[in-house]
């Protein structure tokens, strides 16, 4: 299964969100369907989770969970918002968060080992793919 997330940047800040079935925190997104290129999924999965538009930037990177009978794949994008307000349709609620204080709150597995990479003590220096738009203004 392929799944993509948003790295929704404003502010220095990044947009997360509360699952509403385990209260966990994640960025948002969802699985793509047959035929759907990643950004198209995920402009997709915004639209109808957040009721916004996003531009979708570079991707920043992609986690993987393997289970018996089971590979998920989870490709985060960075994003800008071009139209809307979020608005938490599908989860509990939602939260503009600093990097360090998004490691801070219980994450989803793939979401938190994600954050770390990109921005917690696991990063090897530099910055990720991407992430130089970002803290440019998106």
């Amino acid at each position: 299964m392929e799944v993509t997330c948003a790295a929704i940047f404003s502010g220095g800040r990044v947009l997360w969100a509360r699952r509403a079935d385990s209260g966990l925190w994640e960025l948002p997104g969802g699985k793509r369907e047959p035929g759907e290129s990643l950004p198209e999924c995920l402009r997709r999965e915004i639209a109808e989770e957040l009721g916004v538009a996003v531009e979708v930037g570079g991707l920043l990177g992609v986690e993987e969970e393997r289970r018996p009978g089971r590979r998920l794949r989870l490709y985060c994008f960075s994003c800008r918002l071009v139209d809307g307000t979020p608005r938490a349709r599908e989860h509990r609620e939602l939260a503009w968060l600093s990097p360090p204080m998004a490691l801070e709150l219980p994450l989803s597995p793939l979401d938190r080992r994600l954050a770390r990479r990109l921005w917690g003590s696991e990063r090897q220096g530099g910055v990720p793919a991407g992430l130089d738009k970002a803290r440019q203004g998106w």
